[in-house]
């Protein structure tokens, strides 16, 4: 292996940095229309009419949008566009079109619309009761129990016995570019430029609502300047905004300003669970209950978040007798969705919140209560059918109690001079790589240069660059001689995207089976070129060798050979294309593991300092450890933000009070602190790429290790995200 395991800087950054990225707002086409999207100001109300005579006078004004519905699954009935009922606020109610944007905007607030309010629900608990009406007279939007044991009569015959009420806040994925979408109408087909995780995602949806009015859809992903899991699935305004393009027939671009973003961008976390749990005198937890609430907002497609933090809540402990009822709720807020962890940051809070209430009440070490419950041998079935399929629990916990307990002296020796400091573990157990599959092409070109085109859809991770460290040991080649490219659904079939810390895991081998197969292609080619039989060539180090007789043929020698007789005569009995296109899935998720370490002090006014922090992961193979200590440092600091700082909250009429970066509080650099990572490589995948993701671990094992060091320092327990900083004072 020349490139894989190295640390090797992203081929991706140099346009970045250099500013020759092109973004959606970029991106411009003779004759663009923009679009501005007029939202309601109210929470809940019934809408009676809307004025738009005023808009159609500015000028400049091409026409302006009311009323545009179409059924999709699991969202309102009034989608895209409110026009009976509307249910929060920054829900699209019109929209304005304009030859440039100053005009549409201009427009937009001439608009007026009627309505009679109605009282609105913001409390998920309140919704819970169904005495309410939030969304289409309904409350509750979904409910589903998960069984396993009998883990009330667990709980009941244990001698020791435990109940938390664990909250987990509401969050805005806060990525440096908002949403924006540009639709191209040309010629009865359809290009749509999108700041998307997924282009294929957005095709499907958008031929499945429009494929009766255009012959194609072609989607293709810009830059995008961050997602974190809020750009993977198509919005209201991505419908609206191809609705005007058919109407207008023109191009027609819509970009959101940040307060838009904020008010209608998916949000996530939002759980509560209510736990009671039964365990003995040695810390083994014996059974577990949770009633989980889940506040999903005005749309009811969040739901699935719930199930994943349900059946992942027993984690890497061995816990056998649990039940989970999941209850997702309606409110008059923006609807919620997938961010970075999707349910398993919750589940591990929740359940990490679990041991460290065992430890304390035991007065027993944290990690050794851990050790006693943990997961010990796998392929591991957990209560819910869920397979753990490979890893050393035991080891990696053994690594991290020690420097656990290296931190824990150091806050001791702090504590005698008054300093108020304390250490804080978690140990998590992620599920990733959620399927089916995903598909990759590797071509050579007529320089002999290979181009890998993935349908995943990197937006920063840098799996491009991890990808061509892996084709290019397969071939053989110079890194700088493979080029991976994605984000345009006209270049391969069918694909997902990039969600769920799936690329490098099924991306990544599926580039990897079509490289090996392209070896064999060019065997077959070379033995044609060199008169010998096939079976005397071996491929090694970019090109095709007899070791009989010496001869060589490079792999770009292989790629002119075939393209030189072009005009001329058809003289291969083999197909000359030199391109291979593959699909790769698991029968199974992957789940990758770690620990967190963190070392805080809280000063008197409740700030908080971190002074050390540790990172250990198993993530299987690892292809690039710089590009796996970036997600790792990204995500600490996401997990810091929601500890702390982060919370998306509504006053009583369902107004958000968070609706620009003064108010909604990402950490600042001067917040920043050293993460200190290390990996272990014991839980390989099942792939001929034995590698996991690890895109998501970091915001999953963040929470529970601030938290705990946090209750260590200042001696009270913290059950609720973000910190209430009474508390810490």
């Amino acid at each position: 292996m020349r490139y894989v395991g190295r640390p090797i800087r992203r081929k991706e950054d140099p346009k970045l940095i250099t500013g020759r990225g092109r973004y959606i707002d970029d991106i411009e086409f003779p004759g663009t229309l923009h679009l501005v999207v007029v939202r309601s100001t109210v929470a809940h109300a019934l809408l009676k009419s809307v004025d738009y005579s005023d808009a159609l006078k500015v000028q400049g004004v091409v026409g302006v949008l009311t009323g545009v519905k179409f059924k999709v699954d699991n969202r309102p009935e009034d989608f895209p566009m409110a026009s009976k009922e509307i249910l929060y606020v920054g829900q699209p109610v019109a929209a304005v079109v304009a030859t440039d944007r100053y005009a549409a905007v201009d427009a937009a607030e001439k608009v007026q619309f009627d309505y009679d309010e109605l009282p609105a629900v913001v409390d998920p608990e309140e919704a819970a009761t169904g005495s309410k009406e939030v969304v289409g007279g309904k409350g509750l939007a979904y409910e589903r129990e998960y069984a396993s044991g009998d883990a009330l009569r667990a709980i009941e015959s244990s001698p020791q016995k435990g109940e938390l009420k664990v909250k987990i806040g509401r969050v805005y994925a806060s990525p440096m570019e908002p949403r924006g979408l540009l639709s191209v109408y040309e010629r009865g087909s359809l290009t749509v430029y999108a700041s998307t995780q997924s282009p294929h995602f957005m095709r499907r949806f958008l031929v499945e609502t429009f494929g009766g009015r255009v012959e194609d859809v072609r989607v293709v992903q810009a830059d995008v300047g961050g997602a974190f899991g809020a750009k993977l699935f198509p919005y209201p305004e991505d419908y609206i905004t191809v609705e005007a393009s058919l109407r207008f027939r023109r191009p027609v671009k819509w970009v959101a300003t940040r307060r838009e973003d904020f008010v209608s961008t998916y949000l996530s976390r939002d759980q509560i669970h209510k736990l009671r749990f039964g365990f003995d005198e040695r810390g083994v937890l014996r059974g577990l209950t949770d009633d989980a609430l889940i506040n999903l907002g005005a749309a009811s497609h969040g739901y699935y978040l719930g199930d994943i933090a349900a059946t992942m809540l027993p984690g890497p402990y061995k816990v056998r007798d649990v039940k989970v009822r999941v209850l997702g709720v309606y409110t008059n807020t923006t609807p919620l969705d997938q961010y970075r962890g999707a349910g398993r940051p919750e589940a591990t809070f929740a359940i990490e919140r679990v041991m460290d209430y065992i430890a304390e009440e035991l007065k027993e070490d944290p990690v050794e209560v851990r050790k006693r419950n943990l997961v010990v041998e796998t392929p591991y079935t957990n209560p819910f059918g869920l397979t753990y399929d490979s890893g050393n629990y035991s080891h990696l916990l053994e690594r991290a109690g020690l420097i656990y307990r290296e931190m824990e002296e150091r806050a001791r020796k702090l504590k005698l001079e008054g300093r108020r400091v304390g250490a804080g573990l978690c140990f998590y157990l992620e599920q990733n790589n959620f399927g089916p599959w995903e598909s990759a092409s590797v071509r050579v070109r007529g320089d002999g240069k290979v181009q890998v085109i993935v349908g995943a859809a990197p937006h920063g991770q840098g799996a491009g660059t991890g990808i061509a460290q892996v084709v290019a040991d397969e071939l053989g080649l110079d890194l700088d001689r493979v080029e991976v490219s994605w984000g345009d659904t006209s270049l391969i079939g069918e694909a997902f995207g990039t969600y769920g810390s799936r690329s490098l895991t099924l991306a990544g081998n599926a580039a990897l089976l079509a490289a090996r197969k392209l070896k064999d292609k060019v065997r077959g080619l070379a033995a044609e070129l060199m008169g010998t039989d096939v079976q005397e060539l071996v491929y090694r180090d970019g090109g095709v060798e007899n070791p009989k007789d010496g001869r060589r043929m490079s792999l770009a020698e292989v790629a002119r050979a075939t393209v030189a007789s072009m005009g001329g005569t058809w003289n291969f009995k083999r197909d000359p294309s030199l391109e291979v296109t593959e699909y790769f899935g698991l029968d199974n998720y992957t789940f990758p593991y770690g620990a967190h370490i963190a070392l805080v002090e809280v000063e008197e006014d409740g700030s908080v300092s971190v002074l050390d922090y540790r990172a250990i992961d198993d993530v299987g193979l690892v292809v690039n450890p710089l590009l796996a200590e970036g997600q790792v440092v990204g995500g600490v600091m996401q997990g810091f933000g929601e500890v702390f700082t982060e919370e998306i909250r509504y006053d009583g009429n369902g107004n958000p009070i968070m609706t620009d970066f003064g108010s909604y509080r990402i950490p600042r650099a001067h917040q920043a602190f050293r993460v200190r990572w290390e990996y272990f490589e014991e839980g390989k995948s099942n792939a001929p790429l034995p590698s996991k993701g690890i895109g998501e671990g970091a915001s999953i094992g963040t929470l529970d290790a601030l938290v705990s060091a946090i209750e260590r320092a200042v001696g009270r327990r913290v059950w609720a995200l973000p910190v209430d900083p009474s508390l810490l004072m």
